[in-house]
């Protein structure tokens, strides 16, 4: 039977989010067992075949093919045509595709978190369950056919395996909070087999199962089964070099950082002590309550908005908006609660992922929170949005 992905506790079923970041998140692989039919409203093989008979989705970036950790050149399965904005691009052969994937190759769709209300349902609740930016990847592959070389990604990843079997290899060595920057993004296969250590954890995972793997954890993975497909979500979080990013424009309106910097050999150490007296004043930057403020509306905003239209209903129905941008939702000693730096209030259990949904939006319909938490039945959702709007956390538009 089916389930429907609703909130981050659903992903991680039986282990719960308190033990999830107690134990897990960002510290160590997780292995999760789970039912047959746990991830079937996420993709199946009619769903896949769905979407890869819409041609016009796939280019030659949008869908890749691997052979033996060998990703195949564009003019290979692909020939020149128009993108949907009609750009002159490689766009998928379907014809060449099957041929390649009748030789063995790995099918690889880029960018599907959006393509299907399943898929939605999984990155939207991973992002109000762990805080960042979801993007999904789906990897369809043959027995005895390796698409990828050991390697580490330079985020979060949670597997989910939703056909067939594949064999998971974990190993000992891994990075420490690698980042989607060239310097770890260009370091060749010849360097990772050499620095991913000993084989630390091998597990095969199976539908229903999801794996997930912290940044910087070296990984490969072999079809077992004569078909497998997992869908990785890669999960950006916030980090350090973000509040650097935004402090430039603090910065910008600071005369001590538009003055010009003594010479190298200015006497007295005048370069030596200008420099430190801007790293002071950083430091007074990030005290500031504007700053701070600013900062964490910046992480509250840390999504992607996968909006959507459910007609003729959301041409005739009423909005709702966010009266306060700064109420957000926060585990406290006693579970889940909603309130700003001043106060808080307990949410519901099972309510967290509605509530953190509708404080992350501006504006929604009942329509897109229903598809979003499609487990939130008709009478919880509508006594959900009067609450709510008694507590006047949201307003009609």
């Amino acid at each position: 039977m089916s389930e429907t992905i609703a909130s981050l506790a659903d992903i991680l079923h039986p282990l719960t989010p308190e033990e999830f970041f107690r134990d897990y998140h960002g510290r160590k692989p997780l292995h999760i067992p789970g039912a047959a039919g746990k991830l079937a409203s996420v993709m199946d093989w009619r769903t896949l075949s769905g979407l890869l008979g819409q041609s016009g989705l796939w280019s030659s970036k949008s869908l890749q093919l691997v052979l033996d950790t060998r990703i195949l050149d564009a003019p290979d399965y692909c020939r020149p045509g128009l993108d949907r904005e009609g750009r002159e691009a490689m766009m998928a052969d379907l014809d060449k595709v099957g041929t390649w994937l009748r030789r063995g190759a790995s099918l690889v769709c880029n960018d599907i978190d959006s393509l299907t209300p399943g898929l939605k349902a999984v990155a939207n609740a991973l992002e109000q369950g762990v805080g960042g930016k979801a993007q999904a990847n789906l990897y369809c592959s043959w027995r005895a056919h390796q698409a990828f070389g050991s390697h580490f990604d330079t985020h979060d990843v949670y597997a989910l395996h939703v056909e067939g079997q594949k064999t998971w290899r974990i190993y000992q060595r891994h990075f420490e909070d690698p980042i989607a920057h060239p310097f770890f993004k260009t370091l060749g296969q010849e360097f990772h087999d050499k620095h991913k250590g000993p084989v630390s954890l091998e597990v095969t995972l199976k539908p229903g199962d999801v794996l997930y793997l912290p940044r910087g954890w070296y990984h490969d993975a072999l079809a077992s089964a004569e078909t497998a497909i997992h869908i990785a979500f890669g999960l950006t979080s916030v980090i350090g070099l973000d509040l650097i990013s935004m402090l430039f424009e603090r910065a910008v309106q600071d005369p001590v950082f538009r003055r010009t910097v003594p010479r190298p050999d200015a006497p007295d150490g005048a370069m030596a002590e200008h420099l430190a007296a801007l790293g002071a004043r950083v430091a007074e930057y990030v005290r500031e309550p504007a700053v701070v403020q600013q900062f964490a509306a910046f992480m509250r905003g840390y999504h992607y908005d996968r909006g959507s239209l459910d007609l003729p209903g959301d041409a005739l129905a009423k909005r709702w908006r966010r009266r306060n941008a700064n109420l957000k939702v926060t585990r406290g000693p006693a579970g889940w609660q909603l309130g700003d730096d001043r106060r808080a209030v307990p949410i519901p259990p099972g309510a967290e992922g509605p509530v953190s949904w509708v404080v992350g939006r501006e504006s929604f319909t009942e329509t897109e929170l229903a598809q979003a938490h499609p487990g939130l039945n008709e009478k919880a959702r509508r006594q959900l949005l009067t609450d709510l709007s008694n507590m006047k956390v949201v307003e009609v538009a």
